[in-house]
């Protein structure tokens, strides 16, 4: 379906006497919203088809939920994405600096130098990453995959495998693919993608409103290659930090992938309930 829409697209490119811009990044978010809002669609049919129970999938909230150690999980997790981001594109930047540049100077929001309708853009992409993106991708890795490359081999397979394929699709793969195996552990020991995706769009919210801070304050002025390279010390401070602390978290929770996976225990404890 995804490689489907990307040949359109890039078909759609080479012909003319179309009215779309194709180089306008407000066609960003309504392609991230038709190849995540499709396969999510198409996954909730098939689910229907074989009489699975979105309920299940879903689970129900914790009850007592302890905030503290969550709120302080995400920190870890937060600083750890920070840091990886910092050391692995500072390192990457000696073997491939015309990416690392492009990359630095990427935002989040853009301006009316950068596309047609700025406001459309940034509400999209605000929505987006707080509304739209947590939903979705906790819903496709940890509510599918997850539970589909666990039934045919096994979990802890899946989590790795989840996880991996969650941090390849982000630019900043080691940070990502860490957050993605804690939301898959997370997952796992309480039965609720609510709580998966409660943690995913506090991520994200605090990522757009730093970005959001920096362009009010007129401190979102692009590091030079050389800046950014002295600051790796940063980040290796940020993992160094937050990198026991994760440790501690996996060792103490990987047992949960010698359990059942989250569907089935939710469905025994709707039948008994």
């Amino acid at each position: 379906m995804w490689l489907g829409l990307v040949i359109l697209l890039t078909f759609a490119m080479t012909l003319e006497g179309i009215p779309l811009d194709f180089t306008d990044p407000l066609l960003t978010p309504f392609v991230y919203l038709t190849l995540f809002g499709i396969s999510s669609a198409w996954v909730v049919w098939r689910y229907r088809q074989r009489r699975i129970s979105m309920q299940a999938i879903w689970g129900v909230w914790p009850t007592p939920q302890r905030w503290l150690p969550l709120i302080g999980l995400w920190i870890v997790l937060f600083m750890f994405s920070l840091g990886a981001f910092q050391v692995s594109f500072g390192l990457l930047s000696y073997l491939l600096p015309e990416f690392v540049e492009g990359a630095l100077k990427n935002s989040i929001f853009l301006g009316s130098s950068d596309t047609t309708i700025p406001w459309l853009y940034n509400l999209l992409m605000f929505g987006i990453l707080v509304l739209a993106a947590p939903v979705f991708e906790e819903f496709i890795f940890r509510g599918f995959l997850l539970h589909r490359w666990g039934t045919r081999w096994n979990l802890k397979i899946a989590v790795i495998l989840s996880s991996l394929f969650f941090g390849i699709l982000h630019s900043n793969v080691i940070g990502l693919t860490v957050f993605g195996a804690t939301m898959a552990l997370l997952y796992l020991r309480s039965g609720s993608l609510g709580l998966a995706i409660f943690i995913h769009s506090l991520n994200n919210a605090v990522v757009a409103s730093l970005e959001i801070f920096t362009r009010l304050t007129n401190t979102a002025e692009t590091p030079s290659l050389e800046e950014f390279r002295a600051s790796i010390w940063l980040g290796i401070i940020l993992m160094t930090v937050s990198t026991p602390l994760l440790v501690r978290f996996f060792k103490n929770n990987w047992f949960v992938v010698q359990g059942a996976l989250p569907y089935f225990a939710n469905r025994d404890r709707l039948t008994q309930a």
